[in-house]
């Protein structure tokens, strides 16, 4: 899969990659392999000045895919508030490999990430976790559960910032939810974890609840004070204490 992101990014297609291989790549590069989340998707967005026709965006996919046996088959053309999806088709076996996502919203912040010799953009930890934590303050929680493992992990190893998260949720415009679900539905929000497969290692779900809590409360109390998470002690402090 990380072949295919890198082939994608020397063919010039400006896209800048997000998701699973993206958190992935930082938990590897912060030394934290507590436990593995598979995936089978790609996620990008388009960070192109003109959004492309699907006849055009499907042709360029596929000369970045060619001479490697596979083939993007359209699943859903873009429109407003939706991505393009195509299932990536083996070709020698007629077997589905993987799929790629590509949303029209210009990606703001992004890094260059490494895995072996492919390099390709991808949004920046901070865009990572500011996107999960709004997930979670609302009902969507329930169907992506998996941002509670990655959350979490991210929490253990990355510093974050109350103040750069505010500021990413203004620059996009985003309505943050006040976090009903999480706290007020733990019981619904248990079983739809633990119906979460592809994870190695899962922790039990009291673990996890009981970290994210303490984690989300400035962003759940909606708190305006500068504070930074140490991940060694897993505790906020102002920010001025680590300046």
């Amino acid at each position: 899969m990380y072949g295919v992101m890198g082939a994608i990014a020397s063919s010039g297609l400006p896209v800048v990659y997000k998701g699973a291989l993206v958190t992935k790549l930082i938990l590897q590069e912060n030394a934290f392999d507590d436990f593995v989340r598979e995936t089978q998707d790609i996620d990008a967005s388009w960070a192109g000045e003109n959004h492309p026709p699907m006849e055009l965006l499907t042709e360029m996919l596929n000369r970045a895919l060619n001479g490697r046996g596979l083939n993007a088959v359209v699943v859903r053309e873009h429109g407003e508030r939706m991505s393009a999806c195509y299932d990536i088709i083996d070709t020698v076996n007629n077997e589905l490999a993987m799929t790629i996502d590509i949303d029209m919203r210009t990606a703001i912040d992004s890094r260059t990430y490494q895995f072996g010799n492919v390099m390709f953009q991808g949004v920046t930890p901070d865009n990572v976790i500011a996107d999960k934590i709004s997930v979670i303050a609302s009902d969507r929680v329930f169907r992506r559960a998996k941002d509670l493992i990655d959350i979490y992990a991210l929490a253990h190893c990355v510093t974050v910032k109350t103040e750069s998260i505010r500021c990413i949720w203004a620059r996009e415009s985003r309505v943050i939810g006040n976090f009903n679900a999480f706290i007020n539905r733990s019981d619904e929000l248990q079983h739809a974890y633990e119906k979460l497969r592809r994870v190695n290692a899962k922790p039990e779900f009291h673990v996890l609840y009981r970290y994210l809590a303490s984690f989300l409360t400035p962003f759940s109390e909606s708190k305006t004070d500068h504070l930074v998470w140490n991940s060694d002690e897993n505790t906020w402090f102002p920010e001025k204490m680590n300046q």
